[in-house]
Order: C-alpha cells, then sequence, then structure tokens
C-alpha cells in the first residue's frame, strides 16, 4: 500500500514524462505529436487528475526494469537470435526496432518505439548501410547520447550493391545473409555486452563460441546441399542475397533495379536472359509486395517461391533457403 504522497508523485511523474518525451521527439524529428491527438492528451490528464483525486491504493509498480536485467535493442530480428544465444539463461530483453513482417528498407519507428530506448544498455546496429540505421541512428544518438551503439558489421568488407542500401557508397547491406558475416556480427555484439557486464564475459564469451559451431555446422551442410545444382543462377526480385550467392558460388539475378521496380525494358531483358538459362523460379520476400514477382512468374511460366531473409530464427531459416534453393 502506498502513500498517498507516493501516489501522486509516481502518477504525475508519469503524465510528465509522457509529455516530456513527445516534445523532445517533436523538436528533433519535426513532427507535430499533440496536433493529430489533442483529445487524447487531455483524455490521459484528466484520467491522471482522476486517479489522483479518488484512488485509495494503488498495486501497480513504477516504470523501473529488474537492474539485473540486460536491456539490448537491435535492428532487425535475426539479430535477436544472435543476442539471446549470447546471453543464454541470462536475464536479457530485446528490443527489435524493425519488427517481424516489416523492412528494414521502409520501416518508420512510432514514437514509443523510440521511447522504449531510454532503458536500453546497448545499441547492436547493423552498421552496414540498411536504410532504417541511415535515417535513424544519429537521431537516437541525439535523444539518448549515454546510449552504446555497436557498429557490428565494422570489419566486414561490403559487396557493391544495386542502390537500394547506402546509396553514397553503393554498398549491399544485407551483411547477415552469410553465415561468415554473423559470425562477425555475433562476435561483435558479444564484445558490446561484455562490455555493459564485465562480469559475465566467460558466460557470455563461452555461449559465443557454441553457438559459432552452430553457425559453421550450418555453414558446411549448406555447402553440402549447393554444391551439385544443376544451374548456379538465382533469380530473386529483391537483390538481399548476394552474401550468401558469394558465399556458395551462386549468381543472383534481381529484377529490382536500385530498389525500384523494373522498367518495362529491364524486366523484358531479364525474361528473355531467364528464359535462356531455362529459369522458371523466382524467389520473393513475404515482407514486401510480391505482385510484380507474379507478374514476372507468370512470363516464364514459373512459379513464386517465399523466401525471408529476414526471419526471426536465423539458423533454422538459412538452411530452409539453401532448401527451397537446392529444391528449384
Amino acid at each position: 500500500m502506498w502513500s498517498y504522497r507516493a501516489r501522486s508523485s509516481l502518477l504525475w511523474s508519469i503524465c510528465m514524462k509522457k509529455f516530456s518525451y513527445k516534445l523532445n521527439y517533436q523538436k528533433l524529428f519535426g513532427k507535430n505529436v499533440f496536433a493529430k491527438n489533442l483529445l487524447s492528451q487531455w483524455s490521459f490528464i484528466l484520467l491522471v487528475s482522476f486517479l489522483l483525486l479518488t484512488s485509495g491504493c494503488i498495486s501497480s509498480t513504477p516504470d523501473t526494469r529488474d537492474s539485473e536485467d540486460l536491456i539490448v535493442a537491435c535492428t532487425i530480428p535475426p539479430q535477436e537470435e544472435f543476442i539471446r544465444a549470447i546471453a543464454g539463461e541470462s536475464n536479457v530483453s530485446v528490443l527489435v526496432m524493425v519488427p517481424p513482417g516489416a523492412s528494414p528498407h521502409t520501416f518508420e519507428p512510432t514514437p514509443s518505439q523510440i521511447a522504449e530506448l531510454e532503458h536500453a544498455d546497448l545499441y547492436v546496429a547493423l552498421g552496414s548501410g540498411v536504410e532504417f540505421e541511415n535515417r535513424w541512428i544519429e537521431r537516437i544518438h541525439k535523444l539518448y547520447p549515454d546510449l552504446k551503439v555497436v557498429n557490428s558489421s565494422r570489419t566486414i568488407p561490403l559487396l557493391s550493391g544495386s542502390g537500394h542500401g547506402d546509396e553514397e557508397k553503393g554498398t549491399d547491406p544485407h551483411v547477415w545473409m552469410s553465415l561468415t558475416n554473423a559470425a562477425t556480427i555475433v562476435r561483435e555484439t558479444c564484445d558490446g555486452m561484455v562490455e555493459i557486464e564485465p562480469g559475465r564475459k566467460d558466460l557470455y564469451e563461452q555461449n559465443r563460441d557454441n553457438y559459432l559451431a552452430r553457425l559453421n555446422q550450418v555453414d558446411d551442410s549448406i555447402h553440402d546441399s549447393l554444391q551439385d545444382l544443376s544451374s548456379r543462377t538465382i533469380l530473386v526480385y529483391h537483390p538481399a542475397f548476394g552474401y550468401f550467392c558469394r558465399d556458395y558460388n551462386l549468381t543472383q539475378m534481381a529484377a529490382e533495379e536500385a530498389g525500384h521496380e523494373p522498367s518495362a525494358q529491364g524486366l523484358a531483358d531479364l525474361i528473355t536472359k531467364a528464359k535462356t538459362l531455362g529459369i522458371t523460379f523466382i524467389f520473393a520476400e513475404p515482407e514486401t509486395s510480391t505482385r510484380q514477382a507474379e507478374t514476372l512468374a507468370k512470363e516464364l511460366n514459373g512459379t513464386v517461391i517465399l523466401i525471408s531473409p529476414l526471419a526471426g530464427n536465423y539458423l533454422e531459416n538459412m538452411q530452409e533457403i539453401a532448401q527451397k534453393i537446392a529444391g528449384h
């Protein structure tokens, strides 16, 4: 049971915290978060006032986290598997900024998602030029200057891209689509977590090594499954598989041009080339529209096969991608 003064202080601080965050968000990002929700803001104030005046007790706990919980933020779902593998049975909360089903090339976070970063101990960025990070990492740093950010691909050589990633550098941002690159990302992630919690260094590094061994096993398995393909060219709609193809001696032929739908001439050329190679399958992603991929498949008298580069069950998903490529 809390005293009236404690209860009043808690509820009023929650109210003010909500408004303070929105003011800062508006200043940094130029979005008037009040104008569209004026009624809801006044409703919130009235509710808090009513509780302050009439409630007799409160059983809730303040909006704080367990001091032993590590809170790690990351950009895409595959990174969550890396973080949880390193943490093992340790208490860890993972904030994935681009949720399942969304694309890091187009996704925009809500104010509440950005607000959740206030309690984060670490942000593990891909650092490869993916658009979400291009747009938001600097903004997040301005809002939370004390939040440690790790660039998990800082030592990974980037492939040339198709213009939809880091446009200035022209690089391919899909670094996680290589198990070799994933091993580097896992090591960088572990180092960042150890820096925050040095007392768990031995635990985290042992868990890291166990996961790296699983990465190697899956990598060997994929090599075996793809070594005898009759054709080593795959047709994809979105060019997310460059690193995967590099690792397994495949060629990626993509329909998208610089992150946009193909032109009429580009589509005609692609159809001619695919027919010459005897390709009748096009790989598309469930996170984006498959309409154009289906149109292309009809022209080839072929089929669209869905494979996702963003599934959270990373190791299982990489094996599934290889199986679908090997089966077609």
